[in-house]
C-alpha cells in the first residue's frame, strides 16, 4: 500500500467515524427545522472518499454505499434519538452523496485528461528535436 492510499484511507476512516458519532448527538429544535442542509453537506465528502477509495469505474459502487450508509444513519437514529430522524435528512443525504460522486468523477476524470495531454505533448515535442551536431 502506497503512502498515498494509506493517508486516503486514514482520513476516510477518520471521517466516517466523526460521522457515525455526530449521529447520536441530539439537535435542538431550531437546528432540527434545518437539519437536511447538514445532511447535505456532511454526506458530499462521503461520495468524494467512497469514489477516490473504490476508483472511478466503481462510482456506482460508491454512490450505492453513500446511499446506504445514509439510510443506516436515519435508521440509527429512528432507534435511539427518534426526535432527529426525518425523511427530509435521509434525501439530502442521498443527493449529498450524488455531488460529492459527480464532483469526484469530474475532478479524477480532468486529473487523468491533463495527465495523457501532457504525455502527449511531450511525445511529440520529443520527435521535434534536433540533436547536436558536434
Amino acid at each position: 500500500m502506497t503512502s498515498k492510499r494509506l493517508v486516503t484511507n486514514m482520513v476516510a476512516a477518520v471521517y466516517f467515524g466523526a460521522l457515525v458519532g455526530l449521529t447520536f448527538v441530539p439537535v435542538s429544535a431550531s437546528d432540527a427545522r434545518n437539519g437536511w442542509i447538514w445532511s447535505f453537506v456532511l454526506f458530499i465528502p462521503v461520495g468524494l472518499l467512497l469514489v477516490i477509495l473504490m476508483g472511478t469505474r466503481r462510482w456506482w459502487a460508491a454512490l450505492g454505499f453513500g446511499v446506504l450508509g445514509a439510510a443506516w444513519i436515519e435508521a440509527a437514529q429512528t432507534v435511539w434519538v427518534p426526535e432527529c430522524a426525518h425523511v427530509a435528512d435521509l434525501v439530502a443525504g442521498c443527493v449529498g452523496v450524488t455531488v460529492g460522486v459527480v464532483v469526484a468523477i469530474v475532478v479524477v476524470g480532468a486529473k487523468k485528461s491533463m495527465r495523457s495531454h501532457e504525455a502527449l505533448r511531450m511525445m511529440s515535442q520529443s520527435g521535434n528535436r534536433e540533436l547536436p551536431q558536434d
